[in-house]
């Protein structure tokens, strides 16, 4: 299977559907960067570097995606109500094409351990939430520099991110309809020195309210990866949760990505369709 963009779908019980996408769009009109010099001066160039490579270095990558999608009990939204777990083999293709950011993702279902009739939500694409930070995208957000945080044994700046309105951006859901733009706020955990990113959090600004949805929220996490052949290892995604809420149920994704390794740009993925 391939999408051209990474895309969330859920539907509720009442059959309402909502499509929740990241998306990786082409860049209107350039507006001036908006962002602070408390500290960031030196760290938003080296995420902006570390980003263009992690694009670059991801679309020569396959891995397996485990995916849990789970439906929570109304009462406690930490237990579960029903879940399946599928198990996908995956590419992520991120290129420029004609002056445009563009994205393939192809997936290939491995293993299915439960299937499940009831609703669930369908989750794509969140192991590119760092595209929030590639220079196609500096000009649509707003970035300040929130302090330090120990994370994962290291020391790791925060660098807070908050999408302006009315420029483009890598967040879009669809209701019916077109792709409209979502306005997405969070906070990444960096590196200060290199600019690796080693956590996201990012979540979906009340404007959203019109299409029912009361929250939406991911967490992406980051390690250091070592590739078979390679003494230097590679940052990259090994987790991403995301939540979605209605005033009246909650869905829960949990993707888990492993056995990366590279792969040859010709090579076809066995049962995938074009």
């Amino acid at each position: 299977m391939i999408a051209r963009f990474p895309r969330c779908t859920c539907r509720a019980a009442a059959r309402a559907a909502f499509l929740f996408a990241l998306a990786l769009l082409p860049a209107a009109a350039q507006i001036p960067a908006r962002q602070g010099t408390n500290g960031l001066d030196g760290i938003l160039p080296k995420m902006h570097a570390f980003v263009q490579q992690f694009a670059e270095d991801f679309s020569y990558l396959r891995y397996e995606e485990d995916v849990v999608q789970a439906k929570l009990k109304n009462n406690n939204n930490e237990k579960v109500a029903y879940q399946q777990e599928r198990v996908f083999d995956s590419i992520v293709r991120m290129r420029f094409e004609e002056g445009k950011l563009r994205v393939d993702e192809q997936r290939t279902l491995e293993k299915w351990r439960h299937v499940e009739s009831r609703p669930l939500l369908n989750t794509y694409g969140f192991c590119t939430l760092a595209m929030i930070f590639h220079p196609y995208y500096e000009s649509s957000f707003r970035f300040s520099h929130a302090g330090d945080d120990v994370l994962q044994g290291r020391v790791l700046a925060r660098v807070q991110f908050e999408h302006l309105a009315g420029t483009p951006t890598p967040v879009l859901y669809q209701m019916f309809g077109p792709d409209r733009p979502l306005e997405v706020r969070g906070t990444a955990w960096v590196d200060a020195a290199t600019g690796e990113i080693y956590r996201i959090e990012a979540t979906i600004a009340p404007a959203v309210s019109d299409m029912g949805v009361k929250m939406i929220r991911a967490a992406v996490e980051f390690q250091p990866i070592l590739l078979q052949a390679e003494t230097t290892p590679r940052v990259l995604p090994v987790s991403a949760t995301i939540d979605l809420e209605t005033p009246r149920q909650h869905w829960r994704n949990v993707h888990h990505f492993t056995d990366y390794r590279k792969y040859r740009v010709a090579m076809n993925m066995p049962g995938a369709t074009q």
